[in-house]
């Protein structure tokens, strides 16, 4: 009940935004950075540091259900609290964990509409992240990455005050 309150002040005192269908159209390019489809049976995570570690059983249910993200990639995504998700890809070859740093969990309370969280197809390399990296508003926006096949590289970022029409709730 408590952290409920403190949600809803929070979200009071910080205006929400939806984030324009053209603003969500142009982020949502998937286009140009294809995947091969993998077929296989995915490995199992590699839980190599205490903080994957702590997330195995969310890890390897994830794993389970088989690639979705860059042809042979898992993102597994889970809850860190009201309004946030975190996540990790994993490699359905090698069973790699890999984890976006400063970014690998996002507040997504401010920001909504069809572009939310953590957004990927799986014949594509690209992963769009709307909200805010690590709950710090100040880098709050729309966050366009590609899988190198080793990590992640920026390909974009618009803030959230160039994508979102603001909206109050009544």
């Amino acid at each position: 009940m408590v952290a409920a309150l403190v949600s809803m002040m929070i979200a009071a005192a910080s205006p929400a935004c939806i984030i324009t269908d053209s603003a969500a159209r142009d982020s949502l390019r998937f286009g140009g950075h294809p995947a091969k489809a993998w077929t296989g049976v995915p490995a199992k995570p590699v839980l190599d540091t205490p903080d994957k570690r702590l997330f195995r059983t969310v890890l390897r249910e994830g794993v389970a259900k088989g690639p979705n993200f860059a042809g042979h990639m898992t993102v597994v995504q889970w809850g860190c609290g009201t309004s946030c998700v975190a996540w990790a890809a994993v490699d359905a070859r090698t069973g790699r964990v890999t984890k976006l740093p400063g970014a690998d969990y996002m507040d997504t309370n401010r920001v909504g509409g069809m572009l939310h969280g953590v957004n990927f197809e799986r014949g594509s390399r690209v992963i769009v992240l709307a909200g805010a990296p690590r709950e710090d508003q100040a880098r709050a926006g729309v966050y366009r990455y590609l899988w190198t096949g080793d990590g992640f590289r920026l390909l974009s970022f618009v803030p959230r005050e160039k994508v979102c029409e603001p909206f109050e709730a009544p």
